[in-house]
């Protein structure tokens, strides 16, 4: 057997030591984790014991571990390999008859069902969360495989999460790699990064800091303003059940499905809970809302949701309306729930009413964590070509959980005033509109009957 093409870097030495079942590193850019983390699944592999031994490598695309990884894995086990790389799986055989594949995390079905003897997962905090008690702990558990958990600081969202509970159980491996520490990349090297990055993305990308600005993001420093005013409940459930409750939901099929439920109290907004799914239809959201228990005062859908379907020659708002009609089974014929149907208001106006109704609602985060951690990771698309964000959300695991707190967010006060930016107001020569003084606005009866009459959307100011 040929000798392994892997000499590791002096900072991963203890990693490769390591005996805890779990492990967490952040680890500045250009360290090399995930070679680190490549040549510790091939010798792992190379060393282990048991029988059809699986090993797995994810990333948060599957391209996105093609690009990275694939050439890595396939260079290292050169020569200790009992078959060719097969290209098409992403997947090597070693010598001793393991495993090593590549995946990704927007493809949590190619992983569902498997054993894995050991999984690396590779920027863990741009995943979806729910990737790991759905996937990666099942996958784990019967083989009692080992996992470990790689990235960057990008804020306070699951990776940071599981940094503060690696940092306190020694149940757990843990590394903190900063710049300034491993002495990797050369002072002077660093000095120029450093002016050309700006200290926000410097403390970020290069110093793991957690808390550094983060660009791109839309919700994150607000999220991050509602914690540290202890908005973001944690010890108590902000549930009033003598009061009703209100809905809001992104209602698809393909993608996920999120639902947010509320209650208004005296300074604001109680948001008490959150569910999301994926894949499924209407019959199951109604179980989801009857096994919910709650008594619901209006349940708010997207605007495109009275479009009828082919397959049902119903809409989805006339479905969840009249319940019995798709779950007779936990129904009875004349129960109607109070659906409503959210204006079609542009992108960047849910936006701005999202940021505003941050700045006084309470989050109960028992039942709301994964919704908060899409609103963490909501950002920006990012252009290569021009290096700059667009105005235009990138659509990822995040933006159902977040299309949904904006509807939640236009919606949750129906006479909350959605204000241009124009100190006049202006004449509209298209229908004869007039808009309002600035500070009168729109109540939210009004935008329905507005978007019925007219294409008013094309003349509305920003926010």
């Amino acid at each position: 057997m040929n000798e392994l093409a892997y000499n590791p870097r002096d900072q991963f030495l203890d990693f490769h030591r390591r005996t805890q079942r779990n492990a967490f590193m952040v680890c500045h850019r250009r360290m090399g984790k995930t070679v680190g983390c490549v040549g510790d699944l091939v010798v792992r592999g190379l060393h282990s014991q048991k029988s059809d031994a699986r090993f797995a490598y994810v990333a948060p695309f599957r391209q996105q571990a093609k690009e990275i990884a694939w050439t890595y894995l396939k260079n290292m086990t050169e020569g200790i390999c009992s078959e060719k790389p097969r290209e098409s799986e992403l997947r090597v055989k070693l010598v001793t008859g393991a495993w090593i594949t590549l995946y990704g995390a927007d493809n949590p079905d190619a992983m569902r069902g498997l054993y894995f003897d050991g999984i690396i997962l590779d920027e863990f905090g741009d995943m979806k969360p729910s990737l790991m008690g759905e996937v990666i702990i099942p996958c784990l558990a019967d083989r009692m495989g080992f996992m470990v958990l790689i990235g960057t600081a990008k804020g306070r969202n699951q990776f940071f999460a599981y940094k503060k509970k690696a940092e306190e159980d020694d149940a757990w491996f843990y590394k903190n790699q900063k710049a300034s520490d491993t002495g990797i990349i050369p002072e002077a090297e660093l000095k120029r990064m450093r002016e050309v990055m700006g200290e926000a993305q410097y403390a970020q990308e290069m110093e793991n800091d957690f808390d550094a600005a983060l660009p791109g993001r839309f919700y994150a420093d607000m999220i991050n303003t509602m914690d540290e005013q202890g908005r973001l409940v944690y010890d108590e459930h902000l549930y009033n059940p003598h009061q009703k409750v209100h809905v809001a939901a992104d209602v698809g099929l393909r993608d996920s499905t999120a639902w947010w439920f509320w209650q208004p109290r005296p300074d604001g907004v109680a948001v008490i809970d959150y569910y999301e799914s994926s894949g499924v239809h209407v019959d199951h959201y109604l179980g989801v809302l009857h096994d919910k228990g709650y008594d619901y005062a209006e349940i708010w859908l997207p605007h495109d949701a009275k479009a009828k379907t082919l397959a049902t020659r119903r809409s989805t708002m006339e479905q969840i309306r009249v319940p019995s009609s798709v779950r007779p089974d936990i129904y009875d014929g004349s129960t109607v729930l109070p659906v409503r149907l959210v204006p079609k208001l542009s992108i960047q106006h849910g936006i701005d009413a999202s940021r505003m109704m941050m700045t006084n609602c309470y989050i109960d985060m028992t039942n709301c964590a994964n919704g908060v951690d899409a609103l963490r990771s909501y950002r920006r698309q990012w252009h290569e070509h021009t290096q700059s964000y667009s105005d235009s959300p990138l659509h990822d695991w995040a933006s159902n959980g977040a299309d949904g707190f904006r509807y939640l967010s236009l919606v949750a006060d129906k006479s909350l005033a959605l204000v241009s930016d124009a100190v006049q107001p202006l004449q509209s020569t298209h229908m004869g509109r007039v808009y309002p003084p600035e500070g009168q606005g729109y109540t939210l009866d009004q935008l329905h009957a507005d978007r019925e009459s007219s294409n008013w959307r094309d003349q509305i100011i920003r926010i």
